[in-house]
């Protein structure tokens, strides 16, 4: 391969050529809007020259490519490659030039197809404008829907430990279904097919965020919880057998409930990351992209590099298209919560944890952390599901963003606690379903 003013040369050619000696054709009826030209400008900086300039032996004039060349002489090349042509008459060289563009434009789209490889094309880093098809063309291609304004999200400023203070005991029995609004909280087994399917009622999530326990005996700050003997999160210290079957009965069950279009987000450890993703393979879920949040605040411990992130994978059943809310302007880095100069949410999310004095259940999510998601993958009205509720956040991020949430917990105490947390925030009296 030849690099010609820094530019590579992919395709045939006869010679490199002075583009101040190239000549276009005076008659030229073929016409090059400038967003035509600075497209093709933008596909051979990134792409190289993958067809030459076609240049008539018998006249001496450009045939073909008179917007490379443009496009060019935008760039600022010096040389360019061409293919010279031999034609028998003026006729025949007017019929190539007029041709070149013509045949083209009587070529007909196979949409599907073209779908299906423009959404191939968006699962990796490549830039999609370089198909020559611009943003709206491309959303109503590959079924990118219009944006919605969400209302900002804020913390609620819920104290946990003072909600586990005042539960002596708790109100929450394991197998009930609770009323929350337009939202369901179970006390259940996310591992278990009945208790999830009691908690759906027959519907399909258009997302899922997800938070499942880390199989590293995360303890809680909460001395309620260590005087019962519970300062760890219910199933996180499980052998390594046991804890990936747990994984692989959670995806299951989640790919069981997703709406084809659902996007699943999963918070996972680092160290944890290959059983997550086997288990979610297996279930026919597959990653995307890693998402990564950074936090403002290390965890504990004596390690030589103490961890302030914690990754996310984006993820969606193989062989479907997950819904996307957000812009085309999203990249691999994530920042949220903090003053950027043009923010644009991508895989690494800087979003502050707040004050963790507050953060008594151990993997305590802020709620404009879990905006992020929310937003990109759902609309309003939509369906989020978590099976792992915690102390609410998720719940909570969708009752200020006006969506739906079904949640479940295990733990009765941490149920009562998303319960509290709801009604302190909304009025709302939690009603008891069965």
């Amino acid at each position: 391969m030849r690099i010609v003013s820094k530019i590579p040369i992919h395709c045939a050619y006869d010679e490199i050529r002075d583009i101040a000696s190239l000549v276009p054709n005076p008659r030229n009826p073929n016409q090059h809007p400038e967003n035509q030209i600075q497209l093709l400008a933008k596909i051979i900086k990134n792409q190289g020259w993958r067809a030459p300039i076609t240049v008539s032996n018998r006249s001496g004039f450009v045939v073909r490519g008179h917007g490379r060349l443009m496009a060019a002489q935008l760039l600022g090349l010096d040389q360019v490659p061409i293919d010279r042509q031999d034609y028998d008459s003026e006729a025949e060289e007017w019929a190539d030039l007029v041709a070149d563009n013509r045949i083209a434009e009587l070529a007909e789209i196979d949409e599907d197809k073209l779908k299906e490889l423009l959404q191939e094309l968006n699962d990796g880093d490549f830039d999609l404008d370089l198909t020559g098809f611009d943003e709206e063309q491309i959303k109503d291609l590959i079924g990118v829907e219009d944006t919605e304004i969400d209302p900002p999200v804020n913390d609620d400023d819920f104290d946990v430990q003072d909600a586990l203070d005042e539960i002596t005991e708790p109100e929450t029995k394991y197998g009930e279904l609770w009323r929350l609004g337009r939202h369901f909280l179970m006390c259940g087994d996310a591992t278990k097919k009945a208790d999830v399917y009691r908690l759906m009622q027959g519907n399909k999530a258009a997302l899922v965020v997800t938070d499942p326990p880390y199989n590293v005996a995360v303890e809680s700050l909460s001395e309620r919880l260590s005087s019962d003997g519970r300062e760890n999160i219910l199933n996180d210290d499980m052998p390594a057998e046991e804890f990936k079957k747990f994984l692989d009965k959670v995806f299951a069950r989640y790919a069981e409930v997703m709406d084809p279009k659902a996007a699943i987000y999963i918070f996972h450890p680092s160290s944890y990351q290959r059983e997550f993703e086997d288990s979610m393979n297996a279930a026919g879920i597959v990653t995307r992209a890693q998402c990564v949040w950074v936090k403002n605040a290390t965890t504990f411990g004596f390690a030589q590099y103490k961890y302030k992130h914690e990754p996310v994978f984006y993820a969606f059943l193989k062989g479907k298209a997950p819904a996307w809310y957000g812009d085309r302007k999203q990249t691999t880095v994530w920042k949220a919560g903090l003053p950027v100069e043009n923010p644009e949410p991508v895989t690494v999310w800087e979003v502050s944890r707040g004050n963790v004095n507050k953060y008594v259940h151990p993997t305590q999510k802020p709620l404009d952390l879990l905006a992020i998601p929310v937003g990109n993958s759902s609309r309003q009205g939509d369906l989020v599901v978590d099976l792992f509720g915690g102390s609410g956040s998720t719940l909570m991020t969708c009752e200020q963003m006006q969506r739906a949430c079904m949640t479940m917990e295990l733990d009765p105490v941490f149920c009562d606690v998303i319960k509290k947390r709801f009604y302190e925030a909304t009025g709302i009296e939690p009603v008891l379903v069965s």
